[in-house]
């Protein structure tokens, strides 16, 4: 397997958005996945990242993929353990929703340039997974002329892949919100509307059940919306996966993973 890193233009912090792409032996015209990571993520091709880890399975099994890790102050997650609040305003104070949806589009017209002609598929979790919406229903430019950078480029999905995402937060979770980015988050009437704008070959909704972030409700509000046909979208629950499908039961597990990737590869081999 091949791996390669690139990056594309940042909207805050050291501006830089890191692309990895990771190749197999992938079908000339086969699709390229692109993985968005949850609010303050942290996307790379090591051991035990959840993005990589994927990224890894799809390639082997002939789907290229590129993993983005946007743009931030400062990129050594592991110096602050299990202090996700410390490391989120450590590296994040001062960026926005709107310049993380930025950095999608900075990455999304970057994969998209590199494979002229080729379909790209947007994969994202929680955060990432509402950013994926809005590119799949065109409704980015909202965000990109508040964070007030020129637009990227125009976004072309051809489906849409989205874990763990809703369109409100549990009011158990909503002490995360004071913190940077998601104190901007703004209307949730752009996501819907989004979802309702959606025309792309399939939109996949992945629901882990003991999701503690977010309802299925919540989730299903934004799926609901998509105006395909049962059969171009799905809406799958993973039983026993947490917010992050790090978990199966509460117990460490890659079984959450490994069954999304398994379902998203199936949907794949058949655009």
């Amino acid at each position: 397997m091949e791996l390669r890193t690139e990056t594309a233009c940042g909207s805050f912090g050291d501006r830089r958005v890191n692309l990895y792409y990771f190749s197999g032996s992938a079908v000339t015209q086969s699709p390229v996945i692109l993985l968005f990571h949850g609010v303050h993520g942290w996307a790379a091709p090591v051991e035990g990242n959840k993005y990589g880890y994927i990224a890894r399975e799809l390639a082997g099994k002939g789907i290229e993929t590129c993993i983005a890790e946007s743009s931030r102050l400062r990129r050594d997650r592991e110096t602050f353990g299990d202090d996700r609040a410390a490391w989120a305003k450590e590296a994040f104070r001062g960026k926005t929703f709107a310049m993380e949806v930025y950095d999608a589009c900075s990455a999304f017209a970057a994969v998209q340039s590199k494979y002229p002609g080729r379909p790209v598929v947007p994969w994202g979790f929680s955060l990432g997974g509402l950013t994926a919406v809005l590119l799949a229903g065109g409704e980015t430019d909202h965000y990109v002329d508040a964070a007030g950078l020129p637009h990227p480029g125009d976004a072309v999905p051809a489906g849409v892949i989205v874990s763990g995402s809703g369109e409100s937060i549990r009011p158990e979770a909503a002490g995360s919100l004071s913190l940077p980015i998601l104190d901007s988050l703004g209307e949730n009437r752009y996501v819907l509307d989004a979802a309702s704008k959606i025309n792309t070959g399939f939109a996949l909704f992945f629901y882990g059940s003991l999701d503690e972030t977010f309802s299925e409700e919540s989730s299903r509000k934004i799926y609901d919306r998509i105006p395909l046909r049962e059969g171009k979208k799905r809406f799958i629950i993973i039983p026993g996966a947490d917010h992050a499908f790090r978990q199966e039961n509460g117990v460490p597990s890659r079984a959450p993973l490994e069954r999304m990737a398994a379902i998203a590869m199936d949907i794949l081999e058949n655009c």
